[in-house]
């Protein structure tokens, strides 16, 4: 097992704990806190088990509608809000951009939110 998926591992039977032994035993007034450590264990999880792919995906999709592959994913981001900002993009590429923009939004949601549109499924 790797250190990542152990870490990843350590913090689902964290949430779980938390969520099947600590959260039973919190009072109303602490109940939303507690739910939102357990919020934020899955946040973290799924991170770990997402993240990396998600902005390697963003990294080359920005890289080919750039053609610019040396550029790191920051770099590429700035450009692309420099660009959005400016109204570079116009109606030949605007599918392309959104479909683009569309595919970053699902990946960033995949881990922040998935419930929200359905593109994963919660730990």
């Amino acid at each position: 097992m790797s250190y990542l998926a152990a870490t990843a591992d350590l913090l689902k039977v964290a949430r779980a704990t938390l969520s099947a032994s600590v959260m039973p035993l919190v009072d109303r007034e602490t109940r939303y806190e507690a739910a939102l450590v357990a919020n934020a264990l899955a946040i973290a999880v799924r991170e770990l088990e997402l993240g990396a792919q998600a902005r390697a995906t963003e990294r080359r999709l920005l890289a080919d509608l750039y053609g610019t592959p040396e550029l790191t994913l920051a770099d590429l981001r700035a450009r692309l809000c420099r660009d959005l900002r400016a109204g570079a993009f116009g109606p030949a590429r605007a599918e392309e951009v959104r479909m683009l923009l569309q595919q970053a939004a699902q990946g960033r949601l995949a881990i922040s939110n998935p419930n929200y549109c359905g593109s994963a499924q919660a730990p």
